[in-house]
């Protein structure tokens, strides 16, 4: 944990002595960034995969994995860094709440990142940088130990995974053996 701090001091030390506009950049983008997935998912399913259910993981995905990221945070219980070390932050604490450990912002963008990647392998290098991005950008505002956000990105990844194998074209077909076992051969003399 103290390397941890160490990283976040740093980290949230740079995020608060950047200019005000890359502040309020950072505050805006942190959580536009998750908003971005709903279209993401509306263009995967119109350029990738039509089914209903390819959207509907992307979109579940990313709400499984916020409501899931509550009762985790409840079972760690660690208090934000902001509200432990002084540290001032580009995020005042007060507008956040109060556990830190895993954070939901980055456990979220992993989860639609992993859930579109899998859908879309071409999208791998655009949502793997966006998650990313998500998770540094929790810790530059100073609302997250690195650590959360590394638990976040492992925890949401796994869920999206989850999602995106549900999801697959043939993810509940039968195997091929079953389809048709019960049906009498013909014959072409008979």
């Amino acid at each position: 944990m103290d390397y941890s701090a160490d990283l976040y001091r740093i980290i949230a030390g740079w995020g608060d002595l950047s200019p005000a506009w890359v502040k309020a950049g950072a505050l805006v983008v942190t959580d536009v960034l998750l908003l971005a997935f709903i279209p993401v998912a509306a263009f995967v399913w119109w350029r990738v995969d039509r089914r209903l259910r390819a959207m509907l993981a992307i979109l579940l995905s990313g709400g499984t994995t916020w409501v899931l990221n509550g009762l985790v945070k409840g079972i760690f219980e660690q208090p934000r860094p902001c509200n432990v070390l002084p540290v001032r932050t580009v995020e005042h604490c007060s507008e956040v709440g109060i556990w830190s450990l895993p954070s939901g912002h980055a456990a979220t963008a992993a989860a639609f990142a992993m859930t579109v990647a899998v859908l879309w392998r071409k999208s791998i290098a655009v949502v793997a940088i966006a998650a990313l991005l998500e998770a540094f950008l929790r810790v530059f505002i100073g609302v997250h130990y690195p650590h959360d956000v590394l638990f976040g990105l492992l925890f949401g990844s796994l869920i999206g995974l989850i999602a995106a194998i549900a999801a697959k074209p043939g993810a509940r077909r039968p195997p091929a053996e079953a389809i048709g076992a019960d049906v009498e051969p013909t014959s072409a003399t008979s």
